[in-house]
């Protein structure tokens, strides 16, 4: 009973420190929305602002037509990649705000066989002692079993193969054995 309580206890923290790391990670994300809005906006104003001053018509005489829409055309390019990057930054929060949700509906798990669905997170003392002695007995078995195998079999298969290579060899050469 202790140790399904702790267990239950460190569950909770555990979720608690994702859905904090999540809501941290949207906050870092969204940190950034003001910028590149205000990025945007001053894009579209530069845009504005070129087209009705006079420096469009300076651009043209020295640049020719090819200059103009260079000029023209870059704030416009430069706002819809900050908006891009914004659209992108609000994607990340939405993300992280998922997760996090997720995270926190994990603290309100019903411990007490999960409603028969099988896939009950908390700690069953006896069943994990049992799965770890097994891990263990299996790890020792597999140790065990290399050894064994690396040296007899190894031994065994190497003679066989030589006596094979040298049957083979001495059948080829009309019975002369190994030359």
């Amino acid at each position: 009973v202790v140790a399904r309580a702790t267990d239950a206890v460190a569950l909770k923290a555990r979720s608690a420190a994702v859905c904090d790391t999540y809501a941290n990670q949207g906050a870092r994300n969204s940190a950034i929305l003001p910028y590149t809005s205000a990025l945007s906006a001053f894009c579209a104003a530069a845009t504005a602002a070129i087209v009705e001053l006079p420096i469009l018509e300076t651009v043209s005489t020295l640049y020719g037509k090819k200059g103009e829409v260079a000029v023209i055309t870059s704030f416009p390019i430069l706002s819809t990649a900050f908006a891009a990057a914004a659209a992108v930054s609000k994607a990340r929060c939405e993300v992280d705000a998922e997760a996090a949700a997720q995270a926190a509906s994990t603290l309100a798990l019903e411990y007490d066989g999960m409603n028969g669905s099988g896939d009950d997170p908390v700690l069953r003392p006896f069943q994990a002692v049992r799965d770890l002695v097994k891990l263990a007995l299996d790890s020792g078995w597999r140790s065990i079993k290399k050894v064994v195998i690396k040296t007899n079999i190894w031994r065994i298969s190497r003679s066989a193969i030589l006596g094979f290579r040298w049957k083979r060899r001495s059948s080829n050469r009309g019975g002369e054995g190994l030359a």
